[in-house]
């Protein structure tokens, strides 16, 4: 019996410095400081005690990494997988513009020329926080380096992502026709509340949705995909059973407030995000995954791995998602394929 095929939306890589260094500008590479802030340091693995798949370790190189991918694309029956980086998103976090911009040109050029095949897919970076140069780079990385998407962690800017500042970066991404991907991230979890609370297990449950939430909030209310309607946008590893309750609530004050407060919407919000481009992505093992079908359709929800990273839960996912009987084989088709097809623009 055969298998539905997948596109593995968010995979991941573990990208490494001395890797980007050669492709940095000559007055920059033989600077010895971090590429991106880095996150507070959790003991994510337990210590050894949650092995990493594959034996997919930190620090091995972009070679080894992608024949590790390889395997799994073979294995798993997954035609393509689209890889974000693991913490060279934190460039647009650099205070010292000069040196950031560097070294985004510098990873991207690498993601091209170290990651990218005819299966694998890596994603750019940006520096948002300056639109026209985050422009600027997805011109050069969707027509020179081939990109089909770009990474925005959801913090470290001084607005959300629906505020008008970033129309720059919202032209040239339609323009381009490439995807804009907002990753859920723990690293300035502080910017969320999260350096209220104790462990890293509450940081990692409350951080990741928080800020995502904020700027699905923002994207939507402030009208960016009436204002972009053929932006294509996803919002990436904090599950899709939320939507309902959360349009729910977005819809209620749209109800009393939309004149006032949100006055580019054609109707509610949750209108609107059935009308978008917008995807949302799963990882399996959601209970209300029906009753989210059903109220937002099945054409905003792709499939992710979120390989390696200590909580995927792949392939036990993608098994369930294809076994299970409370999706029909068009469904399944969606969101394990076709709708990541449509996102990235695979033919």
């Amino acid at each position: 019996m055969s298998v539905q095929p997948a596109i593995d939306a968010d995979g991941h890589i573990y990208e490494l410095p001395e890797e980007i260094r050669p492709y940095l500008d000559s007055k920059w590479r033989s600077r010895g400081t971090a590429f991106w802030p880095q996150a507070q340091p959790w003991d994510t693995r337990l210590g050894g005690a949650i092995a990493p798949p594959r034996d997919y370790k930190r620090g091995i190189s972009a070679k080894q990494q992608v024949d590790i991918w390889h395997g799994i694309l073979d294995d798993y029956a997954i035609e393509r997988a689209v890889l974000f980086p693991t913490g060279a998103g934190g460039i647009d976090k650099l205070q010292e513009r000069d040196f950031a911009r560097a070294v985004m040109r510098a990873t991207n050029d690498h993601f091209s020329a170290d990651y990218q095949t005819d299966r694998l897919f890596p994603v750019g970076t940006l520096i948002v926080r300056e639109p026209e140069t985050a422009a600027r780079e997805i011109e050069r990385g969707a027509r020179e380096l081939g990109l089909k998407a770009f990474v925005i962690l959801p913090d470290g800017r001084p607005a959300a992502l629906g505020d008008p500042i970033y129309d720059p970066v919202y032209e040239a991404a339609q323009a381009c026709d490439v995807a804009l991907t907002i990753h859920a991230s723990r690293v300035f979890s502080h910017e969320w509340g999260g350096d209220k609370l104790q462990t890293f297990s509450e940081v990692h449950s409350y951080a990741f949705i928080a800020g995502i939430m904020a700027n699905f909030t923002s994207v939507l209310c402030q009208g960016l995909t009436i204002r972009f309607p053929k932006l294509k946008m996803a919002f990436l590893e904090v599950g899709v059973t939320w939507l309902p309750y959360y349009l729910d609530r977005l819809d209620e004050h749209w109800e009393k407030r939309a004149e006032q407060d949100m006055p580019l919407l054609p109707g509610k919000p949750s209108e609107v995000f059935r009308a978008s481009n917008l995807k949302v992505s799963l990882e399996g093992k959601e209970t209300l995954l029906r009753e989210t079908i059903d109220f937002v359709g099945v054409e905003h929800l792709i499939y992710a791995t979120d390989l390696p990273h200590w909580d995927g839960e792949f392939p036990e996912n993608l098994e369930s998602l294809r076994d299970t009987d409370i999706l029909n084989a068009a469904e399944k088709k969606a969101i394990l394929r076709d709708n990541a097809a449509a996102l990235y623009g695979f033919k």
